[in-house]
């Protein structure tokens, strides 16, 4: 036989768990910290410290809200085990907001911004206390709803669906979905309670299914209310409580964690450990490479995971190691090339968006912007791409590696074939994009796999491709 030649081009995403030979070359077996916007294969950028870390212990960090104001100003605050911290501009200091009277847990923060009246307000829900109500700048954190108006119990799940609020989470009453009277003419998301003059502006509640089971989330789309409760998926349709009516979901699916639930438009996707799926609008769905990870999503830890959506990317992060304090993997998902990317280096508290730009609540306890800047933190990143195993025209021939051919800019780089019997490794920097870079490698076996990966936390851009160049010579029996 003779010299073979094998091109990388167009990188996509990471494809795990499939057949040897039915991964298409530009699909990364494995894969961390790098980019393949545009088809080029690149490292992926770092994250940008905002403001200095939030004090305490870094260990009971549980949530952070970005909230864009009417007026352009941008709140951030930041929730911990005992506590609620706003950050201070004008003074470069984080505030202390509010103090809890029991340790809070992982999942049990929701914040949603509204209008009472004509007065912005972010309402905080903790399901361990009555839900809370923040109107922004020096006023103080204030007790949200009353006991006459039904609305002073704990819950920790709010959505504002057609001008009501909605909620779920009561401990006292898990299965009990709760909504306000309608806006207008004296009423407010304030008041929970019956109104005599009309059915359809007073609030109420209903048990949501035929058992006990917990209300696990609530997701607001623009024509119907996503109801999650243990094992099943219910939806709520109408506009008003005369013509409400709640229907389940026929669809097998694994139940999400509702942190690691992020809506982008109007679709809700959700990861689990079965992989990526989204809700249409009528039934559940897996998207087409959802199941790409799932030799990883089956061993990762969903408890304290977090999401958001940023541009055309959804990201959630979840623990990998079981040694982490924090989330120590950041899954990200290109929906419109629809594949999945790999972050590694920084733990993960909370993640959240505004204005185009992700928010990152680090495990350090500082917030930061992701996709900025050349490092995480102080920390280098380490990336590497690795191609599945090549088999040439026959798993019965013998391969050997004779060179790496790389066009881009950036490095230096180090790029491995490993083989079954020998591996070998070459380190150079690239010359252009113009100017292809060779990398001398010895190595053998059935089988070989390229590897790519930077030095030191190196950038590079791979615009023109890679190509490997091996010999390939039957067994002597």
């Amino acid at each position: 036989m003779a010299l073979q030649t094998v091109r990388f081009g167009s990188f996509a995403g990471v494809k795990q768990g499939a057949c040897g030979g039915s991964v298409p070359l530009n699909w990364a077996e494995d894969a961390q910290n790098v980019s393949t916007a545009g088809g080029k294969l690149g490292r992926a950028k770092g994250y940008r410290p905002l403001y200095p870390p939030v004090t305490g212990a870094a260990r009971k960090l549980r949530r952070l809200f970005v909230w864009p104001r009417a007026t352009g100003r941008v709140d951030c605050l930041v929730a911990r085990q005992d506590s609620l911290f706003r950050y201070d501009p004008q003074e470069g200091r984080w505030e202390d907001l509010y103090h809890y009277t029991d340790d809070m847990d992982a999942d049990t923060f929701d914040f949603l911004k509204v209008k009472i009246g004509s007065t912005e307000t972010l309402l905080i829900g903790n399901g361990l206390e009555p839900i809370l109500k923040w109107e922004g700048g020096a006023a103080s954190i204030a007790p949200f709803g009353s006991a006459q108006g039904l609305s002073n119990g704990a819950v920790n799940f709010l959505e504002l669906y057609f001008g009501r609020l909605f909620a779920a989470g009561d401990r006292s009453h898990p299965a009990r979905l709760y909504w306000s009277q309608a806006p207008g003419d004296g009423r407010s998301i304030e008041d929970w309670s019956a109104d005599e003059s009309s059915e359809n502006v007073s609030g109420g509640h209903v048990e949501v299914g035929t058992d006990s089971d917990p209300i696990t989330g609530l997701f607001a789309l623009s024509n119907q209310l996503l109801i999650f409760k243990k094992d099943k998926l219910y939806r709520l349709l109408g506009d008003r409580p005369g013509n409400y009516r709640i229907v389940p979901v026929e669809a097998a699916l694994t139940q999400p964690i509702h942190t690691a639930c992020v809506l982008y438009g109007d679709r809700l996707f959700f990861l689990t450990d079965k992989g990526l799926y989204f809700y249409d609008g009528q039934t559940v769905r897996r998207s087409p490479h959802g199941a790409d990870l799932l030799p990883l999503l089956s061993r990762v830890d969903f408890s304290a995971a977090a999401s958001a959506a940023c541009g055309d990317t959804l990201y959630f992060a979840v623990k990998e190691r079981a040694d982490s304090v924090h989330n120590d993997l950041l899954i990200e998902y290109d929906v419109l090339r629809d594949c999945f990317l790999l972050r590694r280096g920084f733990e993960t508290v909370d993640l959240a968006s505004c204005y185009g730009k992700l928010y990152l609540l680090t495990g350090s306890g500082q917030v930061a912007l992701l996709n900025e800047g050349d490092s995480y933190g102080d920390a280098p990143i380490e990336a590497y791409w690795e191609s599945p195993w090549l088999e040439g025209a026959s798993a019965l021939t013998v391969k050997k590696a004779v060179e790496a051919v790389l066009t881009g800019t950036g490095g230096p780089l180090r790029v491995t074939v490993l083989g079954e019997s020998r591996e070998g490794c070459s380190v150079g920097k690239l010359s252009g994009e113009m100017e292809p870079a060779e990398f001398l490698l010895r190595s053998g076996g059935r089988r070989l796999k390229l590897r790519i990966e930077n030095v030191d936390g190196s950038d590079f851009d791979l615009s023109g491709g890679a190509e490997l160049l091996f010999d390939e010579q039957r067994r002597v029996l």
